[in-house]
């Protein structure tokens, strides 16, 4: 066109600036928008704690005889930390041990697991161990009577 002088390359560069800078700043912002703020922040869930475990009762008679086992027991630890649908899911072998051992998880305390940051109930298996402790043989002498053979 007659009459317009193109501009150095350095000057059209500098009148690209605010413009491009303008832009940045407005992508930025936009990532502050109130609807990423209206939403709720993503929480981990969590598995639940043991808070109270005593062990269960060894039936004296099955300790005197050195009977060892492990039982798999499956439950649902509760909303209020409350062991519930407590059962059997891997006897023992011994119908004592694994009733020691519902018994015992029924009575157990745990910090519920969450889900969304609200506590929730969680299933859990957990392994109940009976190893023979060391008992004095006048005391089972007086349980021998009812060993299982």
């Amino acid at each position: 066109m007659p009459g317009i002088r193109p501009q150095p390359l350095s000057i059209r560069r500098w009148m690209l600036f605010p413009a491009v800078s303008a832009l940045a700043i407005g992508l930025m912002l936009a990532g502050c928008s109130s609807e990423q703020a209206d939403q709720p922040t993503q929480v981990a869930p969590t598995q639940p704690m043991a808070v109270e475990t005593p062990p269960p009762e060894y039936p004296e008679e099955l300790a005197c005889a050195g009977i060892e086992g492990e039982v798999g027991v499956l439950l649902t630890i509760g909303v209020d930390g409350i062991p519930k649908n407590v059962k059997v899911e891997d006897t023992s072998g011994h119908p004592q041990l694994d009733a020691a051992a519902v018994d015992a998880v029924k009575g157990w305390k745990f910090q519920a697991g969450t889900s969304r940051g609200q506590p929730a109930e969680s299933p859990l298996r957990v392994p109940v161990k009976f190893t023979a402790p060391d008992m004095d043989s006048e005391r089972c002498r007086d349980v021998s009577g009812g060993l299982p053979q």
